[in-house]
């Protein structure tokens, strides 16, 4: 299988695209990557959208979305395109089409680009299970171009741009039956409606694959810019992660999605969607575009590694499981969390455990394994002592100037675990076997930590330690390119089972929380990592720090520790005030964990995108909510007033209510 889908995955190199013009705005080629939004007001409301609109544009967006679901919404564009003129806004604006052929004909008068999902443009969802012969698909594939190519044709007539938007969630029954609810059933059924724009050539096209998991999201592109690689096609990518939710937690998951794939060169275009309010978006989108634009070609740095990974489906880099004083680790066991702490004295140590145990109370969240950062050698006493109070391994970290003496080597003995860099503690490399394997035999562990620098250094080590047999060993990295060196650790190790920790350090909170994201969550979708580690300049930090591991965790899927919530931006569609919705539900629910709920302003996207929610909140009119189980409708035109109650209800009556820990 090829597995190719960027120029390498060990170094930065974006992808070439052709450019595609949407009114002024260049889009892929040499352009910087685009930031986008969405409004979320009605259509038919010319007030209220060019207000929104001019927001949006204020704060930076270069490319504005609208949800354009009736005939009505489109004779209403003309009145919208007419006020931003009066107002010297020249911002592009896209139609959202869902459904309806016949309103896109409207639309395409008055906009820069259209944006068609094939999931829904000429498929109505039926959720029927069918086996279609070739021909029989085939004659679907002619019926699809019938109702396509006049769009086609409008779009190329006019000058007006296309987004092809396959959504996970919304895929029709013919590409269901045929590939099922996967990536290669997104990629294919873009691939579908592009082929019938290329035999109109028509080539104006930018092509999305969003869905609300960051991990099938990512998967989805990877394998579209492979098979682009294969059918030499160079059309520019729209990033995002449909429904991420709100505040931290739809930071996390956008980052994680859209930031580890500009890291691999893919991306022309992004919008983060936010339940917020949409100029809240823009920062966001700004933020992760500026870290690429502008970005050098790295690829000197990639030769001499090879892709070890199928980075298609998700797969966990196997390690042997270890067991770290009485933590365990490794092989099927949940990735842990690690955190690392000063040490000034006892008190003020074991008053950061307690901080840490006090704010993870409510989640039911513990410290599971802590390292001393840097301790001078006679506080070793100390800091033992200290760790007998604890009943989670204690280890040290070893500053760069400590002299590992045998008198040093011989106290190191009482912690369960060490990290230390063995290219700055030994220059001879038989010592540093045998100070491993004494550790081994006295059922210790060390973390081989060292900078992204000395990578090359750490080929062969591998080999030798399972040659001696040691195996009490993890490796891990002091590095800002944590996506691409990781990678290259992940190529050297990969024919053996050490565990990795991934290590992240950053200046502040807020460059963690986004950095972290798309390094240490861009492995770990790929299943690289047994234990994380994040670290900031600022003390002030550590429960935030500790939070976000978790949330890392969290928004990659790997390990459920709160509620999780699947909540769309809100647009016209939308049927209640979704931000009020989604804050007063996660007030009702927000400590169920492990539970995931879905709240969806409408059902254009609301029954599919809920994924794998356990229960969904869908708007089906105007005071009305269905509510789901699974993807399974269970009331019907719930009123508003009492929905959330019996949502509520309906969690207690499928046994996954918890009360509430206070």
């Amino acid at each position: 299988m090829n597995f190719r889908y960027n120029h390498t995955p060990f170094a930065y190199q974006r992808r070439k695209t052709r450019e595609v013009k949407i009114g002024d705005v260049g889009v892929g080629a040499e352009n910087p990557i685009r930031i986008q939004s969405m409004i979320n007001s009605d259509t038919t409301d010319t007030k209220s959208s060019v207000k929104q609109i001019l927001e949006l544009e204020r704060a930076g967006c270069e490319i504005v979305r609208l949800t354009v679901p009736s005939q009505a919404d489109a004779d209403n564009l003309v009145n919208i395109r007419k006020e931003l003129k009066q107002a010297g806004s020249r911002v592009p604006l896209v139609a959202d089409i869902h459904f309806t052929p016949s309103v896109a004909m409207k639309a395409v008068e008055y906009v820069e680009k259209v944006r068609i999902n094939p999931g829904n443009f000429a498929d109505k969802k039926k959720f029927a299970v069918r086996d279609y012969t070739d021909s029989q698909y085939d004659e679907e594939l002619e019926r699809i171009s019938e109702i396509f190519s006049p769009l086609v044709l409008r779009c190329k007539e006019l000058g007006v741009a296309m987004r092809i938007g396959t959504n996970h969630g919304s895929l029709s029954d013919r590409i269901m039956n045929r590939y099922g609810d996967t990536p290669q059933g997104m990629v294919e059924s873009a691939i579908e409606f592009i082929r019938i724009a290329e035999s109109l050539d028509y080539y104006d096209i930018i092509v999305s694959m969003k869905a609300s998991n960051p991990q099938v999201m990512v998967q989805a592109y990877r394998l579209l810019a492979s098979r682009f690689g294969e059918l030499r096609m160079d059309y520019p990518l729209h990033l995002g992660v449909t429904e991420a939710g709100d505040g931290k937690d739809g930071r996390i998951k956008s980052a994680i999605g859209i930031g580890s794939l500009l890291e691999d060169g893919l991306g022309d275009t992004i919008r983060v969607s936010l339940t917020e309010d949409p100029v809240l978006e823009v920062p966001v989108a700004k933020l992760l575009a500026n870290k690429f634009n502008g970005r050098i070609t790295q690829d000197s740095k990639s030769k001499g590694y090879s892709e070890f990974r199928n980075p298609f489906r998700y797969e966990r880099f196997y390690s042997s499981p270890i067991r770290i004083g009485n933590l365990e680790a490794g092989e099927n066991h949940p990735v842990r969390v690690e955190t690392i702490l000063p040490f000034q004295n006892t008190n003020s140590f074991l008053a950061d455990v307690a901080k840490l145990y006090q704010y993870g109370k409510p989640l039911s969240l513990e410290p599971e394994s802590i390292v001393v950062d840097s301790p001078e050698p006679q506080q070793l006493d100390e800091i033992y002592e200290a760790a007998q109070a604890l009943s989670i391994p204690v280890g040290i970290f070893l500053g760069k100037n400590i002299s590992l003496n045998e008198k040093l080597q011989k106290e190191l003995t009482r912690f369960s675990k060490i990290v230390f860099d063995p290219f700055l503690q030994f220059q001879d490399g038989e010592k540093m076997l045998s100070f491993l394997k004494e550790r081994q035999n006295a059922g210790l562990y060390t973390e081989i930590h060292t900078s992204r620098e000395r990578i090359e250094s750490l080929k062969g080590l591998p080999e030798t330690l399972a040659e001696i047999g040691i195996k009490n060993v993890l490796f891990s990295l002091e590095t800002k390119e944590i996506l691409y060196d990781y990678r290259k650790l992940g190529t050297i190790l990969s024919h053996f089972e050490f565990p990795i920790l991934l290590h992240g350090s950053f200046p502040d909170a807020d460059a963690a929380l986004y950095d972290s994201a798309i390094g240490i969550g861009g492995l770990l979708i790929d299943g690289i990592g047994d234990l994380i580690r994040i670290q900031t300049r600022n003390k002030n930090d550590l429960e935030e720090i500790f939070q976000l591991s978790y949330d890392l965790l969290q928004g990659t899927r790997l390990r459920l520790t709160k509620t999780e919530y699947i909540s769309c931006p809100s647009c016209g569609r939308t049927l209640f005030d979704l931000q009020e919705t989604t804050a007063r539900i996660k007030s009702r629910t927000g400590h169920l964990k492990g539970v995931k709920i879905a709240v969806m302003g409408c059902i254009v996207n609301g029954p599919g995108e809920m994924a794998d929610a356990d229960f969904g909140y869908v708007g089906a009119g105007p005071g009305k909510v269905h509510l789901y189980k699974g993807k399974e409708i269970v009331m019907k035109n719930v009123p508003s007033e009492i929905a959330d109650e019996k949502l509520v209800e309906l969690i207690k009556d499928n046994g996954l209510w918890q009360e509430s820990v206070s």
